[in-house]
């Protein structure tokens, strides 16, 4: 017979950065179903494959979105960054450098690339994806490997 030891019980600051980490998650997903819905909604009926990186917003909802991207999320990031341990602090602050150098570097490269007729123009949602994926993984090797 085996016995199966109970599960670690989570203190209060392990809930806590759960709790944080699923509310952003979910205001981001949120915001990006809201925007795909805003933008099909007022895509004309012949235009069968609206942009949804670069289609006109209405301005309540960009201003919405900006307030809510601009306030919001880092209201809670801040109260993230309050509960959370010292090991879990460090892999973000890994997973931050190597956005930035993602970015710092990543950019100038393609810009010459673009400048030499290589690539094409440097586009923003591309850099960010970048940047954020770049962060997470460094964030979730550092933190559980």
């Amino acid at each position: 017979m085996t016995t199966q030891s109970p599960r670690p019980i989570k203190g209060p600051s392990e809930r806590a950065n759960h709790r944080l980490l699923a509310l952003c998650g979910g205001i981001g997903g949120i915001a990006g179903l809201s925007t795909a819905i805003v933008v099909l909604r007022q895509t004309p009926g012949g235009d069968a494959r609206p942009d949804l990186w670069s289609s006109p917003l209405p301005l309540w909802f960009g201003i919405l979105m900006a307030l809510i991207w601009g306030v919001v999320v880092p209201v809670i990031s801040w109260r993230w960054h309050r509960v959370v341990d010292e090991h879990e602090r460090q892999a973000y602050r890994d997973g931050a450098v190597a956005s930035f150098y993602t970015v710092g570097l990543g950019v100038p490269v393609w810009w010459f690339l673009w400048r030499g007729g290589a690539l094409p123009p440097v586009r923003i949602e591309w850099v960010y994806f970048a940047m954020m994926a770049v962060g997470g993984l460094v964030w979730l090797y550092r933190k559980y490997a």
